[in-house]
């Protein structure tokens, strides 16, 4: 019993491993993302590429510019008004993501 839980853990620490080498691989941590959208517009965080999903903690400074939403495919931005805010992504594996996000 022991031995499978030592086994599981290492299988699980190797995995969180090689998607944390995958996620650093679109950008450097601390690098901001520019996003464009216009308004009702919504940007596919996790199809990006840029976050490995699941998304946690994920948060914008201005939800009057932008809100955050689920789609099918994970986590969302969603372009509500005209102007310009930042938003991060938080991740279980890799570093915070920001992102600055212009609605048109």
């Amino acid at each position: 019993m022991k031995t499978a839980i030592i086994m599981i853990t290492g299988f699980l620490i190797l995995f969180m491993f090689i998607s944390g080498v995958k996620a650093g691989d679109s950008t450097e941590p601390g690098q901001i993302n520019e996003v464009e959208l216009g308004a009702g517009e919504i940007y596919n965080v996790c199809k990006s590429g840029i976050v490995v999903c699941p998304a946690i903690v994920s948060l914008c400074d201005d939800a009057n510019i932008v809100t955050l939403v689920n789609t099918p495919d994970g986590l969302g931005f969603k372009g509500v008004a005209p102007g310009t805010t930042l938003c991060s992504v938080g991740t279980t594996v890799g570093p915070r993501r920001l992102f600055r996000v212009t609605v048109h």
